[in-house]
């Protein structure tokens, strides 16, 4: 099989993987604690990950050691506290629901990056921002923008935006290290720091200050729970995030990012089968002004 028709399925294999993980994680809710479920998936991924990326760890250790503390700052927020935030979203909202607002991280960048002066956005790509803005919103307020004020009721899909906001910021200082560190060696090391620092302490006050279950919120779900946790180490955390780097690595950033739009779609399939999650009206019109929104931001300027 050609290189790129296997870039092409780890791409399709990632947008399944990451589309699922809004379902698991909804599932989850009731049967696994929320600290429990972000902390042991990357507990269980990373040591497989840094036995991997250790040679390049290794290699680039110089370069890791001086640039420290910007990579704990980059591992703090855009693993440790994104995960959290996603993980929170998809436990207090629809999985369908979370994973459309997740699609909108590409608007995110967009608007955070206009400062730079080769990223200014031209008159349709404000358009597009602004067409991408209202689908959200549509889907956050379930189809009512009146409702919008009701907070308490829109917990979950204000996480989840939050969380694609700040895993917007993630990425966009990650370019700085482009070329400078391999993909999966610089993952792993802020997943690393995101797990040191946010996931294991956010754990350990919800098992030994608040009290609350190690693994599994109900006595005797212990296997369920720990299947859970399973798939999301090996399956969204570990093999999502190798699939998607060398998907990217073949095809190429900006043909890669195309295939996550595909994500909720995956997701929308799966919270319908195995949740029984029913999709409405708003939903279709939201996800389809976000696409049109991104397409429209992603258009190159005229000259």
């Amino acid at each position: 099989m050609r290189p790129t028709t296997l870039g092409i399925c780890a791409l399709l294999a990632t947008a399944v993987l990451w589309g699922s993980n809004h379902v698991v994680a909804r599932a989850a809710n009731g049967i696994v604690p929320l600290a429990a479920f972000v902390f042991w998936r990357w507990a269980l991924a990373l040591p497989i990950m840094l036995a991997i990326a250790w040679p390049s760890i290794r290699r680039h250790r110089a370069l890791i050691r001086s640039e420290w503390r910007d990579l704990c700052l980059i591992g703090t927020l855009g693993v440790g506290v994104f995960a959290a935030l996603l993980v929170a979203g998809a436990y207090y909202s629809r999985a369908v629901e979370v994973s459309m607002i997740n699609a909108t991280t590409p608007a995110w960048v967009a608007l955070m990056s206009v400062h730079h002066r080769d990223a200014r956005l031209s008159g349709v790509q404000w358009a597009g921002l602004s067409v991408a803005m209202l689908g959200t919103l549509l889907i956050i307020s379930r189809g009512d923008l009146t409702s919008l004020t009701q907070i308490e009721a829109r917990t979950g899909n204000f996480l989840a935006l939050a969380a694609a906001i700040l895993f917007a910021w993630f990425g966009i200082r990650l370019r700085r290290y482009s070329g400078r560190l391999p993909a999966f060696t610089l993952t792993t090391v802020t997943a690393a720091f995101g797990t040191a620092i946010i996931s294991l302490p956010y754990y350990l006050i919800a098992v030994y200050v608040l009290h609350l279950p190690v693994l599994a919120t109900v006595p005797g779900t212990e296997v369920t729970a720990a299947l859970i946790i399973l798939y999301c180490a090996v399956g969204p955390t570990l093999l999502g995030n190798a699939f998607f780097i060398y998907g990217l690595s073949v095809i190429g950033p900006q043909r890669a990012s195309s295939f996550l739009y595909a994500a909720p779609i995956a997701s929308s399939v799966l919270a319908v089968v195995f949740l029984g999650e029913i999709l409405r009206p708003y939903h279709f019109v939201g996800y389809a002004m976000i696409l049109t929104g991104l397409v429209m931001v992603n258009r190159r300027r005229s000259e």
